[in-house]
């Protein structure tokens, strides 16, 4: 895939610029396709660009062992090295994590939808503080999964919600890791301010790309996850977004700080740079993305929010 001239900007109306290209899918390396990304510094928005097919996105899920499709995990060991750092990291990790007690605290009563529900962790999570809960979720494994836990998942997406959806209002919509996923990102947060009461809160979770991670790792960072990710924000270009569907920001946490250093993530890049450069995985490749981190930890130790954390969220309320 190849563009021959710039995508305009939505949020700017400028020509963006080259910034990344991505040789291949890592989780489907077999696939002999690449993905050039595009870059506003004046937006603070990336996308991937030509925008694929909405039958091509839907292909980029066709894994076994995407993490929306069983509850199993699989952690490398510790070393003594990564042990130390997660020590450090948990110490200078000041971020809001989506547990709980924040759900408790920031949900109304009502309604919830949650748009890209995934395996139905996170409605099963927040169930005892709504009255209700439905999710919306394009990937038929998934939506088995969540079926397991008890939890109804409708199949949509966040562009093209089922009509069951549209024709209701909710007190609570929640957008965690989705909104990177979509064709048209403005289409799905208008389409579901729309479906907002008048008293409800949106909650919206994406990677957060202005990080020093992705600064140090480039196409290598775990968060990319390109071509599945086809947008990629920061804290001012995802407030933009939102207050386009006709939404304000009450609210803005950031998240994923020590996850940055533990071997799973480490051990991602190093896989993730490999098949992107057409090798094999090797200790040494492991080793050097090991360092990396280590790197990234000094520098990231006294470094604001924005810049620390891999992911940003804001909750909204109608404007």
């Amino acid at each position: 895939m190849s563009a021959t001239t710039a995508p305009t900007c939505p949020l700017t109306g400028a020509p963006m610029r080259p910034w990344l290209h991505i040789a291949r899918d890592w989780r489907r390396p077999e696939v002999a396709e690449s993905w050039p990304l595009w870059w506003s510094d004046a937006g603070q928005y990336g996308q991937v660009y030509p925008r694929p097919a909405p039958a091509a996105i839907r292909a980029f899920y066709d894994l076994s062992e995407y993490y929306t499709h069983s509850d199993a995990t699989n952690q490398p060991r510790h070393g003594p090295l990564t042990r130390l750092m997660l020590t450090l990291a948990w110490r200078l990790d000041h971020g809001c994590a989506a547990d709980a007690a924040y759900w408790r605290a920031i949900l109304p009563p009502g309604a919830a939808l949650e748009i890209g529900c995934g395996n139905g962790d996170r409605l099963q999570e927040i169930a005892p503080f709504v009255d209700s809960g439905i999710g919306v979720e394009p990937d038929a494994l998934a939506r088995a999964q969540a079926a397991t836990k008890g939890i109804a998942a409708l199949d949509g997406t966040a562009e093209n919600l089922p009509a069951e959806v549209l024709a209701r209002r909710f007190d609570i919509i929640l957008f965690m890791h989705v909104l990177e996923h979509c064709a048209d990102p403005e289409k799905a947060l208008t389409q579901a301010a729309g479906l907002l009461s008048e008293s409800g809160v949106m909650v919206i979770e994406v990677p957060n790309n202005a990080a020093l991670g992705l600064l140090q790792a480039g196409a290598y960072w775990r968060w990319l996850d390109v071509p599945r990710h086809l947008n990629f924000f920061t804290e001012s270009s995802l407030r933009a977004f939102v207050g386009r569907a006709g939404l304000e920001v009450v609210r803005c946490d950031f998240d994923g700080y020590t996850r940055q250093f533990l071997p799973d993530w480490i051990g991602d890049e190093a896989v993730i740079e490999a098949i992107l450069e057409g090798r094999k995985p090797d200790t040494a490749r492991r080793n050097r993305h090991l360092w990396r981190a280590v790197r990234l930890l000094a520098r990231t130790t006294f470094a604001r929010p924005a810049l620390k954390y891999d992911s940003v969220r804001l909750v909204c309320r109608k404007a």
